[in-house]
């Protein structure tokens, strides 16, 4: 398994090749690679290498009638990778820090003029008592309760009854990269079609300018995500550090998604949770549509 030094995260399409010889592998998305040749007798220097990562070096010795195991090599990123990395966080802390901000300031001032007409008013308020008019109560169909029992949550919660007939009518589709029919579908073109439906939004057709999108307003703090909210992932797929895969959460921490990853479960349309430690190791950040004319 070949991970990354500074965060342990598996290294996916890494090259390991056996120097001297023309054997050479790549890892897969969970890091792990596997040579099917047999390797000629003898020592060996091995090699590991990924663009954006520190090449490694480590020897085997190749003896018949044994199995080599190589548990973990961790390589490291280049300074240059490193600094693109930390700028990208900073300008994410700085936009998220700038939100608070704005926010804290909008409510102090708020509350100001609330003391301000506490003390002084020139508009004389009334109270008049009203009866109380219960509500009927809400039937829920039998979408909701499907759904609410996979998420998690209370049948009479999920209010959007149009979203959760759109996910019921496409779960369980296959997945095929640059799909984007029922006869298979990648994650882009499912979030595509999705707003695009439910709510009348057209987006991007790629994971990757959904994200880079001026009209899609990104933040990290899980807790933040709301129904609605896009989720993008690296990792994914055959770039490791670029927004490969995006999803749409829905609450209690599970999102609707077309993948390619199994996890246990048939690849394709399908609700997963983000504590999930495939997903949340992944998790770059969640991206809230701008809504305009």
């Amino acid at each position: 398994m070949v991970l990354e030094k500074s965060t342990s995260k598996p290294v996916a399409n890494a090259i390991v090749a056996i120097e001297g010889t023309t054997l050479a592998v790549k890892t897969d998305e969970e890091g792990i690679f596997r040579f099917k040749e047999t390797i000629p007798n003898g020592e060996y220097v091995v090699s590991v290498a990924k663009p954006n990562y520190v090449t490694e070096y480590f020897l085997i010795n190749s003896e018949e009638g044994k199995q080599i195991r190589v548990k973990k090599v961790k390589i490291g990123i280049t300074k240059k990778e490193a600094a693109r990395r930390r700028k990208f966080a900073r300008d994410l802390a700085k936009k998220d820090a700038e939100k608070i901000k704005a926010a804290r300031k909008k409510k102090e001032a708020l509350d100001k003029k609330k003391q301000e007409l506490k003390t002084k008013s020139n508009v004389h308020v009334i109270y008049d008592s009203v009866p109380i008019i219960k509500k009927p109560e809400v039937t829920s169909t039998a979408t909701q309760r499907k759904y609410a029992e996979i998420i998690g949550v209370p049948a009479d919660s999920l209010t959007n009854n149009e979203l959760y007939e759109f996910i019921d009518e496409w779960m369980g589709v296959t997945y095929l990269m640059g799909g984007e029919t029922k006869d298979g579908i990648d994650c882009s073109s499912f979030t595509q079609r999705l707003y695009t439906k439910v709510y009348d939004i057209y987006i991007e057709r790629t994971a990757e300018k959904q994200y880079n999108s001026k009209y899609t307003d990104k933040f990290t703090v899980k807790e933040n995500l709301r129904e609605g909210d896009l989720m993008f992932f690296e990792g994914v797929g055959s770039k490791t550090n670029a927004i490969t895969h995006v999803g749409m959460y829905l609450g209690n921490n599970k999102f609707v998604h077309s993948t390619s990853v199994r996890n246990g479960a048939e690849k394709g349309v399908k609700i997963s949770d983000i504590t999930h430690s495939f997903w949340n190791r992944r998790f770059v950040c969640g991206g809230r549509r701008i809504y305009t004319e």
